[in-house]
């Protein structure tokens, strides 16, 4: 490790008043079983493992809605070893900054994997509100690292990422039903249905995480408002372009595990704040304006975005690799 970095201190505020019971009757049970030889990152992985298995099942079949009893038991795996991950390392005595890093850093991606398995179960992943959504929960998880960094300390409210996730299984189990489609798709406000009203208010929730991030570490953070603002460039550009949705979720989901990983990155570092890419709007605006075809212009800022997090994680790794193990040695870990 190199002198200047940071001694690890992980502190954690988590006022859900689930959290505690999950954990306690639930994931204990998990974690008991688990042998101490096995390396807490490797719970963190496979964990994130579900979350791209659930989103190539659904992303590839022809009828997503018949893979929601699959979307339930991945998720429901992902959560319960999302959580078993700090526990373990706890029980074994291995937490490090690696561990934190890799797991904040998956969830940048796991949370817009969900909103769009979700949109697929549905059948409305057409509906502009995919994109408006994946980009409120990209800002909510880069305003959670940002504070994280300032405040030093991570903090979640009475509804947080666990809540969330709950929600979430609660809807693919709604979907084993063969009258799902029924309700969701039923009118509510006006012409919007229940399921746009569901979606709709999970945007307004994720923005309502970010306000509170920022009024706790009193004052606007470096970097924050101009990623929110690229984001919405990039909403701005699909819609308006009319590219797919995926290629809009791409470039969101992207462009946010970049921010929130530099930020986590940052806080774990003692380096200066993270500052969003500014390059990638650029070239989509570029590629857009000098007409290039199809997926060009999101396929050039999608490269650029790639080659960040690649070097965002081998930068990270150069500086605490030496916490990656395969196997926990015996001497290593306490009885």
């Amino acid at each position: 490790m190199r002198p200047e970095t940071p001694a690890y201190n992980y502190r954690c505020v988590d006022r859900s008043v689930l959290v505690d019971p999950f954990c306690r009757y639930v994931v204990r049970w998990f974690v008991l079983w688990m042998p101490r030889s096995v390396p807490a990152n490797l719970l963190t992985l496979g964990s994130s493992a579900c979350m791209w298995l659930m989103l190539a099942l659904t992303v590839t079949a022809a009828n997503p809605v018949e893979l929601a009893p699959w979307c339930l038991a991945l998720m429901a795996a992902y959560v319960i070893y999302d959580h078993a991950d700090g526990m373990h390392s706890r029980r074994t005595g291995t937490s490090s900054p690696l561990g934190e890093f890799l797991d904040h850093y998956t969830d940048a991606f796991h949370g817009p994997i969900t909103v769009v398995v979700m949109f697929l179960v549905a059948g409305r992943a057409d509906s502009p509100l995919l994109v408006v959504l994946v980009w409120a929960v990209a800002l909510a998880g880069a305003a959670i690292m940002v504070e994280e960094r300032e405040r030093k300390e991570l903090y979640f409210g009475v509804l947080g990422p666990l809540e969330g996730m709950l929600l979430g299984l609660a809807f693919f189990a709604s979907w084993c039903h063969p009258a799902a489609a029924g309700w969701w798709h039923a009118p509510l406000l006006g012409d919007f249905t229940i399921f746009e009203t569901v979606m709709a208010g999970g945007a307004l929730g994720s923005v309502g995480t970010a306000v509170g991030c920022v009024r706790r570490i009193g004052r606007m953070p470096a970097g924050l408002p101009m990623f929110a603002l690229v984001g919405v460039v990039f909403c701005a550009l699909g819609l308006w372009r009319g590219t797919a949705w995926w290629e809009t979720v791409l470039l969101l989901t992207l462009h946010g595990a970049d921010f929130s990983g530099r930020a986590i990155a940052s806080h774990l570092r003692g380096t200066p704040p993270a500052r969003a890419d500014l390059v990638a709007p650029v070239l989509v605006a570029v590629a857009f304006v000098a007409g290039m075809p199809g997926v060009w212009p999101v396929a050039v800022a999608a490269v650029w975005l790639v080659g960040r997090n690649a070097g965002l994680v081998t930068g990270f790794f150069a500086v605490f690799g030496g916490y990656w193990r395969w196997r926990n040695c015996r001497e290593n870990v306490p009885a």
